[in-house]
């Protein structure tokens, strides 16, 4: 889902720029879109629900799972940049 564009219940989009798989749980980095799609400074997790086969993101609320989300994506783009 990497790159592509979501709008949530909120009518707010934003672009999916990475995801960690922590086995049986799905997370997302993603950076929210202004009404012209262009970036903005918001940046959120978000967790992958699935029910059937819709895919639904809920926002992570938890801090301490955001803190271990900050630290498994920053794995994630320090591993891209050495690979690059």
């Amino acid at each position: 889902m990497k790159d592509k564009i979501v709008q949530l219940d909120d009518d707010r989009n934003y672009v999916i720029l990475d995801s960690v798989n922590t086995g049986d749980r799905v997370f997302y980095y993603a950076l929210r879109l202004d009404s012209n799609d262009e970036p903005t400074n918001n940046y959120l997790f978000f967790e992958e629900f699935k029910d059937g086969e819709d895919i639904f993101l809920d926002p992570v609320t938890d801090d301490s799972l955001k803190d271990m989300l900050f630290g498994a994506f920053t794995l994630n783009f320090v591993d891209i940049m050495y690979d690059a």
